[in-house]
């Protein structure tokens, strides 16, 4: 790169001799100002400018400069100016005024900006403000639902158990109605029973009688039932109660089917038992293969009916059917002599009875049993008198009833 050429300075035109060398006057007032640079840069004194002075009285203008005074800087500050010139020591006190002014540079209008935002973000944001919200209400309302409880609480327990006392003296009444109903099934059962078993005759209207008799306390009675101010032990007999009940409707109902169907075969036996009626004889006069003599317990053909068991008449010859061979045979009534000969002896009917029962006998063992069963259940089983260990006392369910009627009463 070629070195630039310095321009050459006249000294002469700068300090005024090529006016007519003339030495100007000092001025009579002001204090000389060097002229700033212009902002062009151009070299020499053609870059200069003159600055009016102000008066020492502080007027707002200067007293005029006398024509052919040049204003500037000295040479050698001048030269600071120059291309390829040295700067001035900042520490010089006329370094400020040497610097050229600038206008300051304005600064740049904001580019406009692009802002990118992650919609996954976004949304994990607003989950994350709802969950917040949905805490905040939860625990907003559980501290408010507790503010409720204690502010109503006491008067909510008043109420409670007001409304337990009232339960208690409904069921009371309730469990002493079915009391009532108990012990009006334990009567005519017990009338049905003894005329079955003790006057040998059907109890006819029992089965009608117990139908029309429910005991209305089942588990319904618990509905709605405020249990707060119940003891334990009344609450655990109202249950067990409860079950009992039910479970003697059951067994009621049981016997009710029982007679309906035994009430014909039971009624044809026990008016047959008011008679004595003979079908079965025993036949001798038979041996075994060893010559063992044997009887045969055969049907008759025709059973013999006697009206009066103290005068019964007999046929000379009773006509009966060999069970073993399915033939009718003829024997005369054994008398007296020798049993070799065949000859045949009626059977007494309470004897065979006893012995093989018939089904319409177990029949009315198995309704007596069923009919004691309820009984028991109801009045319950006392112990026999003489501390009998074996037999212990159980209470009924008139006894519980009359129990827990009480308790009831009780519940404050």
């Amino acid at each position: 790169m070629a070195e630039e050429k310095k321009p050459k300075i006249d000294l002469k035109a700068r300090l005024g001799k090529g006016a007519g060398g003339a030495t100007p006057p000092p001025p009579t007032a002001g204090i000389p100002v060097p002229a700033v640079p212009a902002a062009s840069g151009s070299s020499g004194g053609a870059g200069m400018s003159s600055v009016p002075q102000s008066s020492p009285s502080g007027g707002s203008g200067g007293l005029p400069m006398p024509p052919g005074i040049p204003v500037g800087p000295p040479p050698a500050f001048g030269q600071a100016f120059g291309k390829g010139s040295a700067a001035l020591d900042p520490s010089n006190p006329l370094a400020a005024a040497a610097t050229p002014y600038r206008a300051p540079t304005p600064p740049p209008p904001p580019q406009p900006q692009r802002i990118e935002v992650d919609e996954m973000a976004v949304q994990e944001a607003r989950k994350g403000a709802r969950k917040q919200g949905l805490i905040a209400g939860l625990v907003a309302a559980v501290v408010l639902g507790a503010i409720g409880f204690i502010a109503g609480g006491a008067t909510e327990t008043n109420k409670g158990r007001q409304k337990s006392v009232g339960d208690a003296k409904s069921l009371g009444a309730d469990v002493a109605k079915s009391r009532d109903q108990l012990k009006t099934i334990a009567d005519k059962v017990e009338a049905g029973k003894n005329s079955l078993l003790k006057d040998k005759k059907f109890p006819d209207g029992l089965a009608k009688e117990l139908g029309g008799i429910n005991v209305d306390f089942d588990g319904n009675k618990l509905a709605g039932v405020r249990f707060s101010g119940f003891p334990q032990e009344t609450t655990s007999t109202l249950i067990e109660y409860i079950t009992q009940v039910q479970t003697l409707n059951d067994r009621k109902t049981a016997i009710i089917g029982l007679l309906q169907r035994l009430q014909k075969p039971i009624t044809e036996q026990l008016t047959a038992g008011q008679k004595t009626n003979i079908n079965y004889v025993v036949l001798f006069g038979k041996q075994d293969p060893s010559r063992n003599p044997f009887a045969l317990l055969a049907p008759l053909t025709k059973p013999i009916e006697a009206a009066n068991p103290t005068a019964i008449a007999l046929p000379a010859e009773f006509t009966a059917t060999d069970p073993l061979t399915r033939q009718n045979i003829t024997a005369p009534k054994y008398t007296t002599g020798n049993l070799d000969k065949p000859s045949a002896v009626y059977v007494l009917p309470k004897s065979l009875e006893a012995a093989c029962p018939s089904e319409t006998a177990g029949s009315i063992a198995q309704l007596g049993s069923q009919l004691s069963r309820v009984l028991t259940d109801i009045r319950g089983e006392q112990a026999a008198p003489g501390g009998d260990v074996v037999t212990e006392s159980k209470p009924g369910l008139i006894d519980r009833a009359e129990k827990l009627v009480t308790s009831l009463n009780r519940v404050q």
